[in-house]
């Protein structure tokens, strides 16, 4: 291969890893049984998530055991009547669920509901139990120790021992923030046990989004319907439009009258500074019967070179409502957020220079590391430039710098419990799959749960893992820590390059264009990650942005 691009070589050996990883270096037997082994598999995920959508199971409160849920909860909901008492149904669906977890006073009845939505599909504990062995059965057969070190090999982390370490350096800084905020929660209950007279025995998982929701209440005076004054979606857009043309050297064009399929659609050419021809996409907001309700971005034609270059073609699709005669549309908080983060996909499926069509944009990105150039660039723009996109609709006026600050505060309420969490997902996601020895999936969740998140399920007989889809699918198996995996190196990157002093960000941004945003996959992650940064990631960054002094990185 010693004639071939870079990129050339890279595809060459992309295949044959890919071509090994599906059993094509094996002998004939060991193929068909590896091909009953996907079978099987294949048959466990669709019981799996067959046991969890068909038992949505129900169980009935008093109107008093519903103390604190809204008004709205109750209308049109299903009675019964019951020696002689009225008592409303409840079910285990997403809806019904949390908002009683966020808002029911009464810890008895959240615990009632904690017990029934989690104790639903017992029986999927032995399919789990199945598909880690099959796994495991798998990865031998095709040379590897564990099914972890099988998942990993292609992506950024390469072995699951690097993806615990940075797990391990989390969770260990993490633990003082989280046992903090722990104590505040503690500290709520014990007063709600006080105020009616009970004895205090504890903080259990049932406790958990009650007493977040509450404090968050206490601490924050945000009004999210008067903040979506200052994100109208004209002028949302205009201000990033201006920040990605400065951030990467690039104009936006709109055409006039363009060919589409709807009239509410918006089609702009992209061009270099040296005005360079790159790509078009559209912009598609406006909410149609039948669309999905979901932010979303699709790569028409993903850029590639044949004689010529053949130019990228996106679309960004939202559902809002259409603007009234007079005034425009008026954005939530969170449909903001959502929005910086697509239309970063945007860019970087447009931006891409990869000579080969199968390394263009987000699709080529390691899994681990695909979410990493998004999050950059909307975390950049909603903690350091939301000023600049965002000012009342009507006065004109920027939004308020204290409302900014509660804004970025609230990001970063329970954090370290929050990321507590998210920590033992993805430490018990490896422990299961990166083990040649038999492990019972419930008994190992419950007991790595209250170790490391902190939070117990008080004695109770639970069985969490059971509902949990995430640890069965083949697309995520062992991949649990690629999303925090994916926010450390985002905030790093953030704030080693784009923030720090003496940095002109136009020039920063310029160089991610060229090192990261423009290879897409034509080059390996972890290597463009540490020439961008002139050095190996590490967690200090990301821990410093929710308040943490690093005990490792120093």
């Amino acid at each position: 291969m010693g004639s071939l691009s870079d990129e050339n070589r890279r595809l060459v050996e992309k295949m044959e890893l890919e071509y090994r990883r599906e059993g094509a270096a094996l002998s004939e037997d060991k193929f068909n049984e590896l091909t009953k082994l996907k079978l099987k598999l294949e048959e466990l995920e669709v019981t799996f998530q067959r046991n969890i959508d068909s038992r949505d199971e129900k169980t009935m409160f008093t109107r008093g055991e519903l103390d604190g849920l809204p008004n709205s909860y109750f209308k049109d909901r299903e009675t019964k009547d019951i020696a002689g008492g009225t008592k409303y149904v409840v079910s285990t669906c997403s809806a019904d669920y949390f908002l009683l977890m966020n808002h029911a006073q009464l810890e008895a009845t959240r615990r009632a509901m904690f017990l029934v939505q989690n104790n639903r599909c017992t029986d999927n504990v032995q399919v789990l139990n199945e598909a880690i062995k099959i796994r495991q059965e798998k990865a031998i057969l095709l040379g590897y120790e564990t099914h972890a070190e099988y998942a990993l090999e292609p992506l950024m982390a390469k072995t699951p021992q690097a993806a615990y370490d940075m797990l391990a350096d989390l969770r260990k800084n993490l633990t003082e923030l989280g046992s903090k905020e722990l104590e505040e929660l503690e500290q709520l209950k014990r007063t709600d046990m006080q105020a009616v007279g009970k004895i205090y025995e504890g903080f259990f998982e049932w406790d958990r989004s009650f007493y977040a929701n509450k404090l968050s209440k206490q601490k924050r005076s945000i009004n999210y319907n008067e903040l979506r004054c200052y994100f109208s979606l004209p002028q949302v857009i205009r201000g990033m439009f201006e920040l990605y043309q400065s951030l990467f050297g690039v104009k936006i064009v709109e055409m006039e009258n363009p060919s589409a399929w709807h009239d509410d659609v918006e089609m702009y050419e992209l061009w270099e500074a040296d005005k360079t021809f790159i790509g078009h996409f559209y912009t598609d907001f406006f909410h149609r019967s039948g669309k999905s309700p979901h932010i979303s971005v699709h790569s028409i034609r993903s850029g590639y070179e044949d004689d010529t270059r053949q130019f990228p073609v996106s679309a960004i699709v939202a559902s809002f409502a259409k603007p009234e005669s007079n005034a425009p549309v008026l954005l939530h908080h969170n449909e903001v957020e959502m929005l910086m983060g697509e239309l970063g996909r945007v860019f970087q499926n447009m931006l891409c220079k990869s000579k080969l069509a199968i390394f263009n944009g987000c699709k080529a990105l390691e899994q681990d590391f695909v979410q990493t150039p998004i999050r950059i660039l909307k975390d950049y723009m909603w903690s350091h430039v939301l000023n600049k996109i965002a000012c009342h609709y009507k006065t004109g006026e920027p939004i308020p710098h204290d409302l900014v600050t509660q804004l970025q505060a609230v990001k970063t309420n329970g954090a370290g419990l929050s990321y507590l969490r998210q920590v033992f997902l993805a430490m018990y996601d490896l422990r299961i799959y990166n083990s040649a020895e038999t492990v019972d999936a419930n008994s190992l969740f419950n007991s790595m749960n209250t170790d490391i998140s902190l939070i117990s399920c008080g004695g109770t007989r639970t069985f969490v893992v059971a509902k949990l889809g995430y640890f069965i699918k083949h697309s995520l198996a062992s991949k649990y820590y690629a999303h925090l995996w994916s926010q450390v190196n985002s905030a790093d990157i953030l704030e080693s390059c784009f923030l720090k002093d003496g940095i002109d960000t136009s020039e920063v941004g310029l160089a991610f264009r060229s090192i990261v945003l423009e290879a897409g996959g034509s080059k390996d992650s972890l290597d463009g990650l540490t020439m961008f940064l002139g050095r190996e990631p590490n967690t200090r960054a990301f821990l410093s942005s929710i308040g943490v002094n690093s005990k490792s990185c120093e």
